[in-house]
C-alpha cells in the first residue's frame, strides 16, 4: 500500500511533522548549552583559576538527554549509520525483505531499550545526584523517553523507504 494514500500517514504527517520540529529545537537548545558550559568550564578554570563544579554533572545529564533524542531525529530521518552492501546485492524483492528485517530489529532494540530504561528509572528513583541534588531519575528519564520516541518514529516511517537501485549515501 502505497503510503500517500495511507489515511493515517496522511493525519499523523502534521503531529510527526511538529513533533521532529519540536525534538530539533530541544536538540539544538541541549548542544548549545553543553557547548557554551563546556567553554565556560575552561575559562574558569584556566583563565580564572576556578572551577564550575556542578557543569561537569549538569553537562553529562544534557549529552545524555540529547543523544537520547537526536538518535529519534536520525531515525525519523532514517539516517542511521548500516551497511548497504548486501542490500545492494540482492534484487528488489530482496531488499524489502532485508528492509523490513532491519526495521523490526531496530523497532525490537528500541523497545528493548525502553524497558531496560525504565528499570534504570526505578532503580534510581530515590537516588539524588552529589553535586546537582537533583534526582537521578531525572538525568535517566532520558532513556526510556528516546527510545520510546524513537520507536513511534521509526513506526511512523516504516513504508517511507522504497528499495532502489541505488544507494542511500549518494556519494557511494
Amino acid at each position: 500500500m502505497n503510503s500517500a494514500s495511507d489515511p493515517l500517514s496522511v493525519a499523523a504527517r502534521p503531529i510527526f511533522g511538529r513533533l521532529r520540529a519540536t525534538l530539533t529545537f530541544v536538540s539544538v537548545v541541549l548542544l548549545a548549552s553543553y557547548f557554551v558550559l563546556v567553554l565556560l568550564q575552561v575559562f574558569f578554570r584556566y583563565v580564572l583559576n576556578e572551577s564550575l563544579f556542578w557543569a561537569e554533572e549538569f553537562v553529562r545529564g544534557l549529552m545524555l538527554w540529547g543523544v537520547m533524542l537526536s538518535s529519534a531525529l536520525v531515525a525519523a530521518g532514517r539516517a542511521h549509520i548500516r551497511i548497504e552492501v548486501l542490500e545492494l546485492m540482492l534484487p528488489p524483492a530482496g531488499r524489502r525483505i532485508v528492509m523490513m528485517l532491519v526495521d523490526i530489529l531496530t523497532l525490537a532494540f528500541c523497545l528493548t531499550l525502553v524497558w531496560a530504561g525504565i528499570e534504570l528509572v526505578d532503580r534510581t528513583w530515590f537516588q539524588r545526584s552529589p553535586l546537582l541534588d537533583v534526582p537521578k531519575y531525572s538525568v535517566y528519564l532520558a532513556v526510556p523517553i528516546g527510545a520510546a520516541v524513537e520507536a513511534l518514529f521509526m513506526i511512523m516511517t516504516w513504508q517511507s523507504h522504497a528499495p532502489s537501485g541505488e544507494p542511500t549515501d549518494r556519494t557511494l
